[in-house]
C-alpha cells in the first residue's frame, strides 16, 4: 500500500484553510414561539427576495388534493406537513381512520391484504388511495425551492430538528443569507436574513446564531 506523506506547506495551507471556516446555528419558531421542527433552510450567497424567483409558479397544496374528501382535507389542514409519512400524521392515523374516508378505506384494504390490525395500520400509507397526496407535494415543492436556492446562490441546506435548530459547518468567514425559500404553510413567511460568520472560537462548533422569528399574524 503506498502512503504519501503531506509536505509542512500542504498542512500549513490546510490548517489555515480551517481556521477560515467556522458554523452557523439557526433556532426558528413560529407566530406562537413553537419551534418549526423538521422544516429544510438554506445558506445563499445572495438574497432570495431580489434574486429574480418566480413566486407565483411554486406549487400549492391545494393542488394536490384533487378527489380528497371535506374530512381530509381539514385533517390534512392540522399539521404543516409536506406528506402523509410526518410523525404528527402517523401519530393520528388509528384515531383518525374513523372520520376520514381515505383512512377508513386504506385500512380495510390492509385489513384484507395482511389479515392483521397491527399491520394494516402501520401501511395505512401503502393502501392509501389518493397516491398523489402521499409525497405528491413534497416531491414538487423540494424541486422548486430547490431551483430557487440556486438561483439565489445555493451554498447549503439543512433540517432543522424537533427543536426548531440546525447547523450550517465548515462555512467560509463572510456574508451569506439564510433563508426558508418556501413559504410556512401558516402566515406565507420567508425568512431572508443576512448574516456575517465571524471567526470560530476554540471549542464552539458554531460562531454565530441566527434567530428566526414568525410575525405574529
Amino acid at each position: 500500500e503506498a502512503r504519501v506523506t503531506p509536505k509542512p506547506e500542504d498542512v500549513k495551507r490546510d490548517a489555515e484553510a480551517a481556521s477560515r471556516r467556522a458554523g452557523i446555528r439557526i433556532r426558528v419558531k413560529d407566530a406562537d414561539g413553537k419551534p418549526v421542527a423538521r422544516k429544510r433552510f438554506y445558506l445563499l450567497e445572495r438574497d432570495v427576495m431580489a434574486s429574480g424567483v418566480d413566486w407565483a409558479s411554486r406549487p400549492r397544496r391545494e393542488q394536490y388534493l384533487t378527489g380528497a374528501s371535506a374530512e381530509l382535507r381539514e385533517w390534512l389542514a392540522r399539521h404543516d406537513c409536506d406528506t402523509l409519512y410526518c410523525p404528527e400524521y402517523e401519530a393520528e392515523f388509528d384515531s383518525a381512520r374513523q372520520s376520514v374516508p381515505e383512512l377508513r378505506e386504506a385500512y380495510a384494504e390492509g385489513l384484507r391484504k395482511y389479515k392483521n390490525p397491527r399491520t394494516a395500520l402501520r401501511w395505512i400509507t401503502v393502501s392509501f388511495p389518493l397516491k398523489n397526496i402521499r409525497a405528491g407535494f413534497y416531491e414538487r415543492k423540494r424541486a422548486w425551492t430547490d431551483a430557487a436556492a440556486r438561483r439565489a446562490g445555493l451554498v447549503a441546506s439543512v433540517m432543522t430538528d424537533e427543536r426548531g435548530e440546525a447547523y450550517f459547518l465548515n462555512v467560509e468567514q463572510r456574508d451569506f443569507y439564510v433563508s426558508n425559500v418556501f413559504p410556512l404553510e401558516r402566515g406565507r413567511v420567508v425568512w431572508s436574513a443576512p448574516v456575517r460568520v465571524p471567526a470560530l472560537l476554540p471549542g464552539k462548533l458554531h460562531s454565530v446564531t441566527v434567530e428566526l422569528l414568525a410575525p405574529k399574524p
